[in-house]
């Protein structure tokens, strides 16, 4: 009776062996897999909703966000691509949000734009710029004009109540070597 015991003790013991190396076996699959694949892209799900429920503090009722979509130059093949930030729902984009925006990206790139004021009037965001945009603009016409239509398109196609864009240099007519608007002449309409 012992001996019959003692072997299904034996054999219990095994079957708990043999499950614990195949459980280490996976585990160091799993492992290896994440190695060749660090960003794991292959288990990720394409987000696809744009729309998103967050619980807001406090309370059991949903924020809901709405997503902001404005452009942002690329340096590395000199050309316009979007970029998209998320907000509340009731949050209207004002030109000053959207310039933020774009001037964070530009940051990023290693582009620093200071605007001196932002105004709306008659319908018309005008930007007045620091000087140093005419420093950008004496050494890259191409990224001058990459910059003013960033933030132009981004104002037209997020601000309501803003149907045109216009840009000033430290208060007085925008005028580059590649760039000019005399008079508050409109750089882009919607």
């Amino acid at each position: 009776m012992k001996k019959d015991i003692r072997l299904a003790v034996c054999i219990v013991v095994i079957i708990l062996l043999v499950i614990l190396c195949i459980f280490v076996l996976l585990s160091e699959k799993e492992k290896e897999d994440d190695l060749n694949d660090p960003s794991n892209i292959e288990n990720m799900a394409v987000p696809t909703p744009r729309l998103i429920v967050v619980p807001s503090s406090g309370t059991n009722d949903p924020v809901f966000l709405k997503s902001i979509k404005y452009y942002v130059v690329k340096l590395s093949d000199m050309s316009i691509d979007t970029a998209e930030e998320a907000v509340g729902n009731g949050v209207a984009a004002t030109p000053e949000m959207i310039c933020e925006y774009v001037s964070t990206a530009l940051e990023d790139e290693e582009i620093n734009i200071d605007i001196r004021k932002i105004t709306v009037a008659d319908n018309i965001c005008k930007i007045d710029f620091n000087e140093e945009i005419r420093s950008i603009a004496k050494r890259n016409h191409e990224l001058e004009k990459l910059i003013l239509d960033a933030y132009a398109m981004s104002i037209i196609d997020n601000c309501e109540g803003v149907d045109a864009v216009t840009f000033t240099i430290s208060g007085e007519d925008y005028s580059t070597g590649s760039v000019s608007l005399p008079g508050g002449k409109v750089y882009l309409k919607k």
